[in-house]
């Protein structure tokens, strides 16, 4: 008898779970699986004479191979406003000041501001030195081992701004290059999931972060929400905590078009990966306690989804019931994936949805809260 109870009890845990999955799905990821904001966009690019000034910034360390490659693409980058491209070499030691020389005297619009004597960890210190000289009023960033995907990312952005009346930051899309083997499938379905998490959120007006390979926000915003101060000890977070603090149900805009694409190459190897996560998930515990909250909830029932599907089918006592939600909550996710990849443009991890979601399922269950629990003392930029 206690052994049915228990059995009973199981079944309800993992139908609680799938079904928080399912209404996740259906509530909020479904905003951007069903968004049509490049029609309104269009629309309001019509109506839209102002040509916003922009400076785009990207602070560098040891990335002259990086920025011969990449700056190019990016100064020639077409854009009817005033814009400029100032480059933060922070403390390099490699030739990036030489190769930035060279670059300056092809692209008059390139700027680079040397930083001397890196004290402090991550990236914030040079990003807010940028952002000082920066000579105009809207700020866009990247990084130097970024690519965008042609030369109209800069304009995409730029016309985001004008989706609604208020909008002070433009979220934008950082994909990963596509290259042969697993890990880079991984990484390329983590990428697209996160996405799909933080443009769902900024559609559903909870917007709770955005990725600094491609984010544009006002300095006024930046200077009225007190800028990196309110979370400078901790090294990571330069984007998403700038964007937790600062973006509201009515500033906030998504950008999605393929223009818009900024991609850069993911990591070779698993260890690179799980250091950069590492830090990445860093500063994730300084959001909103409501954000940190739903992104707990979501990212438990998944894991309790898999957990309690799997001991309900060793013990075979409602197995076939364990297994119709299954189908029921991949039949969800396959429409819904369907979707979200078409749009980020990596249609070919759709067949591999139900391996990959099982992955999500032990990386949110085992390596995120290791890296939440262990010392994060040697989490570094650079």
């Amino acid at each position: 008898m206690q052994t049915d109870f228990f059995l009973f009890l199981l079944l309800v845990c993992y139908a609680g779970a799938t079904l928080w999955q399912m209404l996740v799905c259906c509530g909020i990821y479904a905003r951007f699986a069903l968004y049509r904001g490049e029609k309104n966009r269009l629309q309001e690019r019509e109506k839209n004479t102002l040509l916003l000034p922009f400076s785009v910034i990207i602070c560098a360390r040891n990335e002259a191979e990086n920025l011969r490659s990449h700056l190019p693409s990016i100064l020639q980058q077409e854009y009817d406003g005033v814009w400029e491209l100032l480059v933060v070499d922070d403390d390099s030691s490699d030739d990036s000041i030489a190769v930035l020389e060279d670059l300056q005297s092809v692209y008059p619009r390139l700027r680079y501001l040397p930083l001397k004597n890196k004290s402090s960890r991550g990236k914030k210190h040079a990003l807010e030195q940028g952002i000082l000289a920066s000579q105009y009023e809207y700020l866009l960033l990247t990084d130097a081992d970024c690519m965008p995907v042609g030369n109209k990312w800069l304009a995409d952005m730029a016309e985001s701004f004008a989706v609604q009346p208020k909008t002070e930051i433009v979220l934008g899309y950082g994909p990963m290059k596509e290259i042969p083997g697993m890990l880079n499938r991984w990484i390329r379905f983590e990428t697209a999931h996160t996405a799909l998490q933080y443009f769902s959120f900024a559609l559903a007006r909870m917007p709770y972060m955005g990725v600094g390979r491609n984010l544009a926000f006002s300095k006024q915003i930046f200077e009225r929400t007190g800028g990196f101060e309110a979370h400078r000890h901790i090294p990571s977070g330069d984007d998403d905590l700038l964007v937790n603090a600062a973006a509201n149900s009515n500033n906030t805009a998504v950008c999605v078009s393929r223009n818009s694409f900024m991609y850069s190459a993911g990591k070779s190897n698993w260890p690179a990966w799980l250091a950069q996560k590492k830090r990445h998930l860093g500063a994730s515990t300084s959001y909103r306690p409501l954000h940190q909250w739903l992104l707990a909830s979501i990212g438990l029932s998944l894991v309790f989804h898999y957990f309690f599907l799997f001991l309900l089918l060793i013990t075979l006592k409602h197995a076939v019931f364990a297994l119709l939600l299954y189908a029921v909550r991949q039949i969800v996710l396959y429409i819904l994936y369907k979707r979200v990849f078409r749009v980020l443009q990596c249609r070919d991890l759709i067949p591999w949805i139900p391996l990959l979601d099982v992955g999500m399922a032990v990386y949110t269950g085992m390596v995120v809260p290791w890296f939440l629990w262990v010392k994060r003392s040697d989490v570094r930029w650079k």
